[in-house]
């Protein structure tokens, strides 16, 4: 039974801010269908991130518990880098090309839905491994800021596709963004002072704060809002 309460706990909030961003589209939701692939497919990239995140490791010569600066290529490059960039492969090659994104909001649905599904691993494993405890702290800790950098990510993957000049410049914002992001949360965290910790609130709260107004943005934004896409929405390569 403690397995269970464990498996909800790590669960449920995975589960509420997956709900919170899917009625958020107000015009045209994603089925459910392609969600619950990309969701899986997030959960997938698990796999390739330790396999990645182990090399660089042994690459770079760092860890969690290195000198301050070895602890940036950690916290950037590592880690950071890693698990965004398998996220950002998952949007780009899947999401991106699929006939049901069709509007910018969709960017940060599929953003947050692969950002999530990653994060339910994670999650599970830290709870099981932590217990309860661990579980409260992640519910407002790094669940929500791994769907806010999904969300910033696919807010300029949504840009991208369309009425963008520049795509793939914008695609690479997106990355950059949402690395520099998850680099600065677990900077300070792995830093292990307290005094400094609250950098990395501070970064949660800015990302949770920007997400939402990408959100609200690209709700503004939706071609399907009052009628026809204009003729500045069209797909981008």
């Amino acid at each position: 039974m403690e397995l269970l309460e464990l498996l909800a706990l790590a669960l449920a909030p995975i589960a509420f801010i997956f709900t919170y961003v899917y009625l958020k589209d107000r015009y045209e939701r994603e089925p459910l269908k392609y969600l619950l692939i990309t969701f899986v497919f997030g959960g997938l990239t698990a796999v390739p991130v330790i396999m990645v995140g182990q090399w660089l490791q042994e690459v770079t010569g760092t860890s969690a518990t290195s000198s301050p600066a070895d602890l940036l290529i950690y916290s950037f490059i590592v880690v950071a880098m890693t698990e965004e960039g398998m996220k950002y492969l998952v949007l780009r090659w899947y999401n991106y090309p699929h006939r049901e994104f069709d509007e910018p909001y969709d960017g940060i649905m599929y953003g947050v839905a692969v950002s999530l599904g990653f994060a339910a691993i994670e999650n599970i494993l830290y709870v099981l491994n932590g217990g309860m405890g661990t579980g409260l702290i992640r519910m407002f800790t790094a669940v929500p800021a791994h769907a806010s950098f999904g969300a910033m990510m696919g807010f300029f993957v949504g840009r991208a596709k369309f009425g963008s000049r520049r795509p793939m410049l914008d695609r690479l914002k997106g990355l950059l963004v949402a690395i520099i992001f998850h680099g600065l949360y677990d900077y300070f965290l792995f830093l292990g002072n307290t005094s400094l910790t609250v950098i990395s609130f501070v970064a949660l709260m800015v990302g949770v704060y920007l997400a939402r107004r990408a959100m609200r943005l690209h709700v503004e934004d939706s071609p399907h809002r009052f009628g026809p896409p204009p003729g500045d929405m069209t797909p981008q390569p």
